[in-house]
């Protein structure tokens, strides 16, 4: 069976070349495993990202909601508060002007009454 060095040398790279396959073939079953699970948390990763992109676009919804709900309160408010503000001015107004009037006129009752007397103290002073 073994005649020669030679003989003995083949057995030994055989031998090399078995072990050399066994190894690549190893090798590459878990080049592919690593690969397939690189595969698989890039693609669980593209889910939560849209996901998640899902969950900002729907908040962005819902502010963009609140906002225009928040402006239209807003306005209705400051129309509110601006017609309260004017009627309450034009109330302030309306009773100042009327004390106003009033002590204006107590004003100028008085100035006729004392016109008056003094035309009649006048008025006697030429009779007589």
């Amino acid at each position: 069976m073994i005649d020669s060095s030679k003989d003995i040398l083949y057995i030994v790279i055989s031998f090399c070349i078995i072990w050399t396959t066994v190894f690549l073939c190893w090798m590459f079953y878990y080049a592919g495993k690593i690969l397939k699970n690189t595969n698989q948390i890039i693609e669980e990763f593209r889910v939560r990202l849209q996901a998640l992109s899902e969950a900002v676009s729907y908040i962005q919804e819902k502010i963009e909601g609140i906002s225009l709900v928040m402006s239209t309160v807003m306005k209705g408010a400051g129309t509110a508060v601006t017609d309260i503000i004017k009627s309450k001015a034009k109330n302030w107004m309306n009773k100042k002007s009327d004390d106003f009037n009033r002590s204006a006129k107590e004003a100028v009752d008085r100035a006729v009454d004392a016109t008056a007397a003094k035309m009649k103290k006048t008025a006697k002073n030429i009779k007589k």
